[in-house]
């Protein structure tokens, strides 16, 4: 990746048969896509085999329950058998809410150790240690933000954010001490 390269996350909320249509839309202009975490395995991987240019800019994404894993799981290993550039979807995104969890940091490890190859983004964060604390257990990308907007559903449901701009200060300090380069997404 070059230091000009960047990433763009989508978040599509709604109705999930909108997300596969914004996903290839997306991947025209090379940006990346989570895709819904509520389709079944089996539709991600028809829809890979059918848009393999468009798989290779989408993650797969998942909560923190053994079934998402699972799900997610099933995804990597059967787009895997297509090959590379034939559907294969190798990036997943843990999604919750707060990463401020010994449950949180587990999983992101049994990600990476079940799948080495894949690229992990995961959070939402906004303090450096906790920027090193998942990269140092396996993520690649880390999402940062909880609650910065007033129409934020962690906000307005637990009372919980923090602004974003005061978490991407907090959190680059990381950007020297692991030798990793932050993207403000």
């Amino acid at each position: 990746m070059t230091a000009k390269s960047f990433f763009l996350f989508l978040a599509v909320h709604g109705r999930p048969l909108l997300c596969l249509g914004v996903a290839a839309v997306m991947a025209k202009h090379k940006c990346i896509t989570c895709l819904h975490k509520h389709y079944e395995p089996q539709v991600i991987v028809d829809w890979a085999t059918a848009n393999p240019t468009d798989a290779n800019y989408c993650a797969v994404s998942m909560g923190t329950s053994d079934a998402d894993f699972a799900k997610v799981s099933k995804v990597l290993e059967d787009t895997q058998q297509l090959g590379e550039n034939k559907g294969e979807m190798h990036m997943v995104c843990l999604d919750v809410a707060n990463g401020y969890s010994e449950y949180f940091v587990d999983r992101v490890r049994k990600v990476r150790e079940r799948h080495a190859r894949a690229t992990i983004f995961a959070g939402n964060v906004v303090t450096g240690e906790m920027v090193e604390e998942l990269i140092l257990v396996g993520a690649d990308c880390i999402k940062i933000g909880i609650g910065p907007g007033s129409v934020c559903t962690t906000r307005r449901q637990t009372g919980v954010g923090y602004p974003q701009l005061s978490a991407v200060i907090e959190c680059e300090c990381c950007e020297v001490i692991l030798a990793v380069h932050l993207k403000c997404i």
